[in-house]
Formats: C-alpha cells, structure tokens, sequence
C-alpha cells in the first residue's frame, strides 16, 4: 500500500468544500500491522476508504500493489484484494444465515460454488466462528458479529483487512474477540491489518502507528516510540496506555524509570523486577 502526496477535498468547489486530507504520504508493507490514531475529524476514516477506492484522490495517488484505485478497470481487483470492517456489526451484516453472509461476496465475483463453500468454511474456522455457521447473525453477539464480517472479508481472499474502529460499539469481552482474532491473522496468517482505533491498549498491539491531525500524518513509529512522547499525545488530544500514564507520572514523582513502558507487563518488569 502507498500513498502519494494523496490529498482529498469534500464537497470541492462548493461553498461547503472542505480539505480532509493534506497531502499524505505513507508506505505499508505486506503482513505488517498498522493501526492509524486520531481524533475525530482528523481524516482517519477518509483515508481508510482511499485503501479500497470507496473514496479516490483529489490529489496524488493510492497504490494497492502497484494498483491506482484511480482506475476504474483496477477496482474490482483491488477490493479483492483489501477487506474493510466497519464500527457497526448490524450495518454490514445482510443474510439471515452466517454461512449466507460470509458467502455473500464470493457468490458476487462470481466464485464457483463448491468454492464459496470451501472458502467460507475456511474464513469461519479462521475467526473460530465455524460452528456458529447455521446461526442467525443477529442472536450473535457484537463481537461475533464483527468476526463473521471479518470472515466475509476473508472469504473474498482479502489479502489486507482494512477495520475502521471495528470495537467502538463492543463490550470489554467483544473487543477481546476481534483484537484476538485480528492478531492471530496477522501473525499466523501473515494479513496486513490497517486499524483504526480510538483505544490505545489496542494500538499499542501493532507494529507501527500513524497519528493524524487536521488530514496529515504527524507522528509515525512503533508503539513504544509513540507512546513515550506523552505530552505531544496529550497535546493532540490523544491519551496513552494506562500503564504508560502511570509510569510517566511514577517518573514525575521520582521513581527511576524508563520511558519504553506500553503495557502492564512492562511495568511490572521494571517496578518488580525477578532476581
């Protein structure tokens, strides 16, 4: 994935117009794991619909594997080849039967038979939700809910899952779900995962964050790099994992520690350390 002095302005020419993306520039690679922070109005969302051309550039390009989503001859491959999940499970969620939803799509690039239902079986036993196959999406909870979407993304032999807040609307045991589920794509898998997310424990997962404000990217780095910067986030009106707040305030009060805290593992490594 790469975007190229990328720029998007809604509503041009209007009196209404308005620039939500300022000239991006950005490269992913295949199998990492990306998750984009921001808050809202930063252009988090509009970028993500850039990655499978619901959205195309006023300026510059977006690349998927050398693909311009600029092309409309390109576009049914390129959103083969890149899934999208969205914050709400009930809105992408269209057949009375998970195995029929997770189908959906193949049946609609006109995949044989036999293989749509190879390939359900396949995307439903990737999400662990292969026994819920005759269910009814909606007696399933929200994060089942979200990993059937997943599957259907799956099923279309997605090669990137692109999540835009895909946890916002769950409980504590849903987000559970989805982050364990997204996870084990991405590393048993090798899927390259661009997520999107307002909970940090979550970002704090991925391999590298892009941070966004006012429709540029103004931080980038692994997580422990972005979440040591703790006054910048704050400033960007961004908060840090728990465990690196409590550490950064532990450092303000004295106590000799370091500023690569991210998680509650860390922490405790560092306050308790093993003989």
């Amino acid at each position: 994935m790469e975007c190229k002095n990328l720029s998007h302005i809604y509503n041009k020419g209007q009196t209404n117009e308005y620039l939500a993306l300022d000239n991006i520039n950005l490269s992913i690679a295949a199998g990492e794991f990306i998750a984009v922070l921001g808050t809202n109005g930063s252009g988090k969302s509009t970028l993500a619909k850039h990655f499978n051309g619901l959205l195309t550039p006023t300026d510059g390009s977006c690349l998927v594997n050398g693909m311009n989503t600029r092309d409309s001859k390109q576009m049914w491959d390129i959103r083969r080849q890149i899934g999208m999940v969205f914050q709400n499970p009930d809105n992408q969620i269209i057949a009375a039967v998970v195995e029929d939803d997770v189908g959906f799509g193949p049946e609609n690039i006109g995949m044989e038979p036999h293989e749509i239902r190879r390939k359900v079986t396949a995307a439903l036993r990737a999400v662990d939700m292969e026994e819920f196959r005759h269910y009814s999406p909606h007696h399933l909870s929200g994060g089942q809910k979200q990993r059937v979407a997943i599957a259907g993304a799956l099923a279309m032999n997605s090669h990137c899952l692109v999540l835009d807040e895909p946890t916002a609307m769950l409980d504590p045991k849903g987000r559970h779900e989805v982050m364990k589920t997204v996870s084990e794509l991405n590393k048993e898998r090798n899927i390259t995962i661009i997520y999107i997310t307002h909970f940090m424990e979550e970002a704090a997962l991925a391999d590298r964050i892009f941070v966004m404000d006012k429709g540029h990217i103004v931080a980038e780095g692994t997580p422990r790099e972005i979440f040591s910067k703790i006054d910048k986030m704050k400033k960007l009106g961004l908060a840090v994992p728990m465990a690196a707040e409590l550490a950064h305030r532990l450092k303000q009060k004295g106590v000799n520690i370091n500023d690569s805290v991210i998680n509650t593992k860390d922490l405790v490594n560092i306050l308790c350390p093993s003989n």
